[in-house]
């Protein structure tokens, strides 16, 4: 046993005095002896000795009392192994404050993040005043790389908020070695992990691989239960948004809860008005689907988001997505000589519909890349630069609808084989065939079908269907849009890198098919135009995607685009791939809203951007886990945080420094004297 103060006990002296009071008795006494007495000598004599013992016993407890006061005003202690690397440390201390959004969770009234600060506060004053300290946050920033002393920790916790980013255990194991390393003069550093140890977030914990000669405390920060709610997903029932024109935005919901969300409100905003209101019913640890109707005013980009309340996680309470109501689609057709009119017929009759119809022998090309969607109407050949445009042009994300010739040529096997077409046949329909006969007409619309999704109501089984005589076929691969009643494909889809190809079985010429004439010709021409529109435009990203993706008009390569949120700027790494915009993230955090994508001045985009999933999946590590992953490593330390409630700070004293004693002499020279004080009062 050490002691704080060893000069202290020199007031042991102090002993003497009570030892004094007892042997000397300054009272002086004269005896007189009374005749009537003389009979109770005996008892006289059982009775001082009696006396003796009790005053023995209160001397006792009187230098019980001295020597325990003087004891604790001397503050022993017992040393722990580490105190010696504690006072006399040379190396750094290393400190990873988890401030992911996870932290928000609350214990009692603090949120974890609170918690985690203060100790890290208190966990300071407990090291040297040379002590050089190093503060690690999911932020990862250049100003975290460098030591600091003990009192500038307290500014750089005030400084610290919430961050979209966070780290896997492996990760940042990796970043703070490396930074320990650079700056610490040797390998006996302390090192500790506040972190409420999120599963979905930490990663695999066998894959975190200390090293022996640093010292590591895990404090995971945590409560038993905490339930949370996210929007999983936001999607349109129709992906091209028309002004005035009804419209519907469907809400996955995922709950991470025990208890039931029998009535969930959910509103709407756009442009900030609140525009809808929705409520949905969510079970237990369940998903659900709720929708809101909407219309949307005026032409551009409108910012929309969805808010519902749930506490005490409340940083995925809000969705944020774009809507572009776009003000036209560009068609091109393209044709060779007498082409049928229907193709200009039905796109003249809307004007968000913007087509040109051109010759394919006086193409130009520079057309092709302006195009949303490319109509290809009963071409002979297709051939030649041609065949390597319209490939460019799938990939890229752009529509592609092929209505064959009446005698397609060879080239037609070569180019859809490069659009993943198998088994390409051309055939000649005889002449009973062009006429309508069971074998030849087509069958009712699969209404389950994506493709037909939101565009009826309701559908006969016994609609009359059009006719129509293929002169061409391919392997049942694709999506069918339509099929003969023999299940043979008449319209078939096919995803070609980020485009779609439609391939069409008959020309549109009358005498092999009735299609055109048709009313479901409008509808399903339509939906394939808006489809082209809305190709690569996402409503939403999240933080966690490193590079973006995004399609602009008139690419200018020697200019510089930049992400505009209020009063922040951001100029991100960037390159343009052909007529798409390729943006590398920053790795610095940012706060979840919308960005104006901005070029010389003028906005050419909004994007919203999200925090991501993961961290709304509030399932932590157990401490058994924690425990069992570092049972084996002498040099982790891994504190209940359940057991030992708020004071980490005494704990970690006693296991690293030493285990202080004065309270417990306090104890004892209150307990010697209650002790003095009843032998006085009752014996």
């Amino acid at each position: 046993m050490n002691f704080v103060y060893p000069l202290f006990l020199w007031a042991l002296v102090a002993l003497a005095i009570p030892i004094a009071i007892h042997l000397f008795n300054f009272r002086k006494v004269k005896r007189v002896y009374f005749t009537n007495v003389v009979l109770l000598k005996d008892v006289k004599t059982e009775t001082n000795s009696f006396r003796r013992v009790k005053q023995f016993l209160i001397l006792l407890s009187r230098l019980g009392m001295v020597a325990a006061l003087v004891l604790a005003f001397a503050q022993p202690f017992i040393p722990s192994k580490n105190q010696k690397d504690i006072q006399n440390l040379s190396g750094l201390v290393g400190m990873y404050l988890d401030n992911s959004y996870s932290m928000q969770s609350e214990l009692g009234n603090d949120k974890y993040f609170d918690l985690a600060s203060v100790y890290i506060a208190d966990l300071v004053k407990v090291f040297p005043k040379d002590a050089r300290f190093q503060l690690i946050t999911n932020n990862f920033e250049n100003k975290e790389q460098f030591p600091i002393p003990a009192n500038e920790i307290a500014d750089r916790l005030t400084e610290t908020k919430f961050s979209n980013a966070y780290r896997s255990l492996p990760s940042l194991y990796k970043r703070q070695s490396s930074l320990l390393d650079r700056y610490s003069n040797n390998k006996k550093n302390q090192v500790f992990w506040f972190s409420d140890f999120q599963k979905s977030t930490a990663g695999d914990l066998n894959k975190v691989q200390l090293d022996t000669s640093n010292q590591y405390y895990i404090v995971p920060i945590k409560s038993e239960k905490t339930s949370n709610i996210m929007i999983d997903s936001v999607w349109l029932e129709n992906p091209f948004i028309k002004e005035l024109e009804s419209n519907r935005v469907n809400v996955r919901l995922k709950s991470f809860s025990q208890d039931n969300y029998p009535n969930l409100v959910l509103k709407l905003f756009l442009d900030g008005k609140q525009v809808s209101t929705t409520s949905a019913e969510l079970p237990a640890n369940a998903t659900a689907v709720t929708s809101f109707n909407f219309t949307v005013n005026g032409k551009g980009w409108k910012a929309g988001k969805i808010t519902f309340e749930d506490f005490p996680v409340t940083f995925d309470n809000e969705y944020f997505f774009t809507l572009n109501a776009s003000t036209s689609i560009n068609i091109l057709h393209l044709h060779e000589k007498n082409p049928t009119r229907y193709i200009q017929n039905l796109y003249s009759n809307e004007k968000v519909f913007k087509l040109n119809s051109q010759n394919v022998n006086t193409l130009d090309y520079n057309r092709i890349k302006a195009s949303d969607l490319i109509i290809l109407n009963e071409l002979n050949n297709i051939e030649g630069a041609l065949v390597t445009a319209l490939r460019e042009f799938v990939q890229k994300g752009g529509s592609l609808v092929v209505f064959p010739a009446a005698k397609p040529g060879n080239s037609y096997g070569g180019f859809l084989g490069g659009l993943r077409v198998s088994g390409f046949k051309t055939q000649t329909p005889n002449k009973d065939s062009l006429k309508r006969t069971s074998n030849n007409t087509l069958a009712v619309p699969n209404t389950s079908n994506p493709f037909f999704k939101g565009m009826f109501n309701n559908i006969p089984r016994n609609m009359n269907m059009p006719f129509a005589s293929a002169v061409i076929s391919w392997n049942n691969l694709g999506n069918n849009v339509f099929t003969y009643k023999n299940r043979r494909p008449f319209m078939s889809q096919f995803g070609v890198g980020r485009g779609k190809v439609y391939l069409c079985a008959a020309p549109l010429n009358g005498d092999y098919s009735s299609l055109a004439k048709h009313a479901i010709f409008v509808p399903v021409m339509y939906k394939i135009a808006s489809a082209s529109k809305t190709t690569g435009e996402r409503l939403a990203y999240t933080f966690q995607e490193k590079t973006l993706r995004l399609k602009v008009s008139n690419p200018a390569k020697n200019q510089v685009y930049k992400l505009v949120k209020d009063k922040l700027e951001i100029v991100p790494a960037q390159r343009i791939i052909g007529d798409e915009l390729l943006l590398e993230m920053p790795a610095q955090a940012l706060e979840a809203g919308y960005y104006k994508l901005m070029l010389n001045g003028k906005q050419q985009g909004l994007i919203a951007f999200n925090y991501g999933k993961a961290e709304s999946d509030l399932n932590y590590y157990s401490m058994e886990e924690l425990k069992n992953t570092f049972a084996k490593a002498k040099n982790v330390q891994v504190y209940d945080f359940s057991k030992q409630g708020k004071d980490f700070i005494t704990e970690f004293k006693a296991k690293n420094i030493q285990v202080n004693l004065w309270k417990y002499f306090i104890v004892a020279a209150l307990a010697f004297l209650l002790i003095e004080t009843l032998l006085i009062r009752f014996l």
